[in-house]
């Protein structure tokens, strides 16, 4: 036992001592951001603003003054037009904005109205028109912005649609399937309570959903081993995703299948917030069809779900926060069901209850062979207190095997089965806006989940899965000059998993029967194959996973002339450590399958033998004892570089790219 928790504890102190020096470093980059505003990184922005500034013919303006203004934060982004005419704002956080284009001669012009989303690339052109330069022409509102500068496909679901849509269990990833392309052949794969590191994941376009990316705020959300959703935000925290399904960027590769980019909300210069609670119980359900049929009654349920969201400004149009937590209660009633146990009369060695029925079975002693090679049977499936064994009878005879409720050989007791999966989660995030030239986002999230399982009967012991999850990011977003901006992003996942076997109230049962070889407390497992025992004990099959990436890149934005290039680089860091005991476990197991107390010649099912007869002479048909250390550990470095160049040209008066 003490073996076990050396190990289990050893990796997670490991692990935990990794991801705590990215989170000092976060923090402290936070608290020097707040003190020395001419040496800060910046928020994420995740937008592009681009078009031409013509005159009344349709000839560019070279150097008017463009300024998009955030409507909900008040912070502005400067540029100027190049000699061509054209503008490009990228790394714009999404949301509401206004363009205002200013030069000597001409009228102002103003485009109100203008929503951006999650990796958009919006065109606004805008026509000055001569006079002064106090006079304005305003746009307001207008039809949705077309996508004309990108060929990528995807669809993007926002805050309104996340809250809005029906979700039975507030898993986002569910939304994933309303994307053209998307499938899955297990739709209940979405729909458990769990919803971080063990959710379905959508097939898209054909390929295996282990080929998908998900990300969140632009830093990798993926488990590395069997490539599951890391974290799941609260649909509450999110401010939009967009399922990239072809002719992604190049700044997105790696992956065959979609890219899901989630973006989360950030304040604003208004204070807002939420409190919610959803829940699900059986007394508001009606009854299954099938539970119908059989004259089966509802199946318990009750299933909390609540929390809360707050944002606003810590320092007007400039600095801002935002909050949330949700909860989660999946709590299953008690679930009674039958298993068989030995009557008091198998205690003793009496299987003579198996000579009756439709089917009677002879149990034959291995230890008696006539002449002719032949077992001898059991007198009336008697066997002798002399050939049973003291550890076999130490265990049935023990306070924590149960007594047969009738005189039956099956269903003769009852188990009682208790289930939860219990999570609470959270994310803090902040946007500062340094200048119209810096700009500041870092957000930190963390998420814990717990699914404990209880039996009413000792011997099936309970058990447990921990799993801790960490999500943080950090960008920096320096705008050099009107063509060039360049982008810092670093940014920690961790993942980890822990499962195994709580000891229980046994005490030490193994010691206490005279089993050697257990190197810790539970009862190795005791499985009956055919028979009518349910089997006992548990091999508690250990498993202890950590997955962390650390991502770091670097892009420049250049514009030049009708020119948009990305040139930058991506680096990412994959540990992976895990423990697995082996299908036998740490306590191990032994096998019953009743050939030693089948005729010669026989086996189990043929008239012949019975597993607790075999259990109780002590001759088991396998053992098997796993290990309980030694963890694996893989390390990798994957870094990529990419360029893309989009080229504006000008064809018979038309424009194309």
């Amino acid at each position: 036992m003490n073996d076990t928790r050396t190990v289990r504890n050893s990796i997670n102190n490991q692990w935990w001592r990794t991801f705590t020096a990215p989170i000092v470093l976060f923090c402290l980059a936070c608290g020097g951001l707040l003190f020395f505003t001419n040496n800060i990184f910046s928020q994420e922005v995740t937008a592009t603003i681009t078009g031409i500034v013509t005159d009344p013919t349709g000839a560019p303006i070279a150097g008017a003054t463009v300024t998009a203004t955030d409507m909900d934060r008040g912070t502005t982004l400067p540029t100027t037009t190049n000699a061509d005419g054209i503008y490009n704002l990228p790394r714009v956080p999404v949301g509401r904005y206004e363009i205002r284009v200013e030069m000597h001669g001409f009228e102002t012009a103003v485009h109100s109205g203008i929503t951006l989303q999650l990796n958009q690339t919006a065109k606004i052109d805008l026509k000055l028109t001569l006079g002064e330069q106090t006079q304005t022409v305003t746009v307001s509102g207008g039809q949705p912005l077309l996508e004309t500068q990108s060929t990528q496909l995807g669809t993007v679901i926002d805050a309104r649609q996340n809250v809005q849509l029906p979700l039975a269990t507030r898993n986002y990833v569910q939304l994933t399937l309303l994307t053209a392309g998307a499938a899955t052949p297990n739709p209940t794969g979405f729909k458990g309570s769990q919803t971080s590191f063990n959710s379905d994941r959508p097939y898209i376009n054909g390929n295996r959903e282990q080929t998908n990316n998900f990300e969140l705020d632009g830093i990798d959300n993926n488990q590395v081993s069997d490539n599951y959703v890391g974290y799941a935000p609260s649909v509450d925290s999110i401010e939009e995703f967009n399922e990239i399904t072809q002719n992604a960027s190049a700044e997105f590769g790696n992956f065959m299948g979609g890219i899901t980019s989630v973006s989360t909300k950030a304040g604003t210069n208004n204070y807002h917030g939420d409190a919610f609670e959803f829940f699900r119980n059986d007394k508001l359900n009606a009854n299954e069809w099938m539970n119908n049929l059989t004259g089966l009654s509802k199946n318990p349920l009750r299933w909390n779900e609540f929390g809360g969201t707050i944002g606003g400004p810590i320092k007007k149009n400039r600095l801002f926060f935002f909050a949330d937590y949700q909860g989660s209660r999946y709590d299953q009633p008690g679930v009674s069901s039958q298993i068989s146990v030995l009557t008091a009369q198998e205690r003793q060695g009496n299987f003579s209850q198996l000579l009756s029925g439709a089917n009677p079975t002879q149990l034959y002693n291995p230890y008696a062979i006539a002449p002719d090679g032949q077992r001898q049977p059991f007198a009336g499936n008697f066997i002798p207190q002399n050939l049973l064994n003291p550890a076999a009878l130490q265990v049935i005879n023990s306070p924590y095997y149960p007594q047969a409720l009738n005189n039956n050989v099956q269903n003769n007791q009852v188990n009682v089965l208790h289930e939860q999966t219990n999570g609470n989660q959270g994310d803090a995030r902040v946007d500062y806006n340094i200048s119209d030239k810096d700009r500041l986002f870092a957000r930190y999230s963390q998420a814990s989940i717990d699914f404990p399982q209880e039996n009413s009967q000792p011997l099936l012991y309970n058990t447990f899965s921990h799993i801790p999850i960490y999500n943080t990011a950090l960008d920096y977003s320096r705008t050099i000059n009107a063509n060039i901006v360049n982008d810092v992003r670093v940014g920690v996942n961790y993942v980890t998993g822990d499962s195994g076997t709580t000891p229980g109230t046994t005490g030490n049962l193994p010691e206490t029967a005279g089993i050697g070889g257990v190197p810790i407390s539970i009862l190795p497992a005791q499985n009956f194959t055919g028979g009518y025992a349910h089997g006992i004990g548990n091999s508690d099959i250990i498993q202890e996973l950590a997955s962390t990436v650390i991502q770091y890149g670097d892009t420049v934005i250049i514009t030049k002339g009708a020119h948009t290039m990305h040139v930058g680089f991506q680096g990412f860091r994959y540990r992976l450590d895990n423990f697995y005991a082996g299908n036998n476990g740490v306590a191990g197991l032994f096998n019953y399958n009743g050939q030693f107390t089948a005729a010669t010649g026989q086996t189990f099912g043929g008239g012949s033998g019975q597993p607790e007869a075999d259990f109780l002479l002590g001759l088991p048909s396998e053992v098997g004892l796993g290990p309980n250390t030694g963890t694996t550990g893989q390390r990798a470095n994957v870094f990529a570089a990419f360029y893309q160049d989009t080229w504006r040209i000008s064809i018979f008066g038309r424009r194309g790219q």
